[in-house]
């Protein structure tokens, strides 16, 4: 009877090292439902925008700084993703109390902040999800919001801060793109932490 108990739990262990996901929570936020249909769109409009010399820079990139508070050359992942929630407030006249995300510019600030205030659920990804990222145990972090979910852990995302390569070109784009991720893959060097869900309300 033991060695079948020991023999479930390894099996059971197994499982969950061999699919990380598992092991990883999703945190739900409630938010407004025209704010977050709103905030899509506004983003989803931001596609396309380029940095102007590849160094965090350029009149877009300095808006979605300055509503985070940071200026021109820090990174701007978590803040594109703000400025959009924050922009669609004042499109539809309803007050900054009613972003669901912290204001900040770390990505793993936002996390934390979901993870201390959010209902935590099933580890299962949905449109308007952001994933988080981290290297290692630092606070070195990435954030995308998810807009298509397909098959086997891919997913399609809008991330700001990242880069594309320019098939006319052939050169190596920086700014606002539309991104291809598995929630099982690394990204670089990091790998997913947590996904940040919203409750309509």
């Amino acid at each position: 009877m033991k060695n079948k108990i020991c023999f479930i739990s390894l099996l059971i262990l197994f499982i969950f090292l061999s699919n990380p996901g598992l092991a990883q929570q999703k945190f739900v936020l409630p938010c407004n439902g025209r704010l977050l249909s709103h905030s899509e769109k506004i983003m989803l409009q931001q596609v396309g925008t380029l940095e102007k010399t590849g160094r965090n820079d350029g009149p877009k990139i300095k808006l979605y700084l300055g509503s985070v508070g940071l200026t021109e050359g820090n990174p701007y992942c978590a803040a594109g993703q703000y400025w959009c929630f924050y922009t669609a407030c004042l499109h539809l006249k309803l007050s900054s109390e009613h972003i669901p995300i912290k204001r900040t510019g770390l990505a793993n600030l936002v996390f934390a902040d979901a993870s201390a205030r959010g209902e935590r659920t099933i580890y299962r990804a949905t449109k308007h999800d952001l994933i988080i990222w981290r290297k290692g145990k630092t606070s070195f972090g990435h954030i995308e919001r998810i807009i298509n979910c397909g098959k086997a852990g891919w997913v399609q995302t809008v991330g700001f801060n990242t880069s594309s390569l320019n098939s006319r070109t052939g050169k190596i784009e920086e700014g606002v793109f539309i991104k291809s991720r598995n929630l099982s893959h690394p990204l670089s060097r990091m790998l997913v932490r947590r996904l940040i869900g919203f409750r309509k309300i």
